[in-house]
């Protein structure tokens, strides 16, 4: 390579320099990138899995009677329940429109079709599936639901007013207290 003249020098320590601006510059630009990527990620993670959402659903069987409890502000109120067969995936029962206060306020029988406005079908069936999918509506914002193994809530030892949860036995008050309401707490 020839040697390089004043002016040829000054271009190409300039042009490198240029270079490193810009190399520097899109290396930062990447790394602001990645970084409010993984912001935003972290975010919606957390907004998804937040545990002032919906509450805990809880269910007992007393003989034949199937009743689940959702946890839920007192403004909510239960439009509608679901029940699927777990493991088949297809709809069992469905009710809608509780029709007592206690219903719309999330202590929901299950197969009762006289404590909803419309449920279909009407009867409960002579063997509960191994798993039940119950899904509660609570309107266009939120609902809530849990699958229940029958064989787990049989085999619990419920208090009266106690119901199961993925968590364990709850009542239905603890239930209830379980989403951020908008209540403050006081130190």
């Amino acid at each position: 390579m020839p040697p390089l003249e004043a002016t040829e020098l000054r271009n190409y320590t300039v042009r490198r320099r240029e270079r490193t601006v810009v190399v520097t510059a899109l290396a930062v630009a990447s790394a602001l990138v990645v970084l409010m990527a993984l912001g935003f990620w972290a975010f919606f993670v957390h907004a998804l899995s937040d545990p002032a959402g919906p509450g805990l659903v809880g269910m007992r069987i007393d003989g034949d009677a199937v009743t689940v409890k959702v946890g839920q502000c007192p403004q909510d109120r239960v439009r509608r329940v679901e029940v699927w067969d777990g493991d088949a995936e297809r709809l069992v029962w469905r009710g809608d429109q509780p029709l007592t206060e206690e219903g719309r306020g999330g202590l929901l029988p299950l197969w009762g079709g006289e404590a909803y406005r419309a449920s279909s079908p009407a009867g409960q069936p002579s063997e509960l599936p191994k798993a039940l999918d119950v899904t509660i509506d609570h309107g266009p914002e939120y609902g809530a639901s849990e699958v229940f193994d029958i064989a787990e809530v049989r085999g619990a030892a419920l208090p009266p007013g106690s119901y199961w949860t993925r968590d364990g036995v709850r009542t239905a008050g603890q239930l209830d207290g379980i989403p951020d309401c908008g209540r403050s707490v006081s130190p």
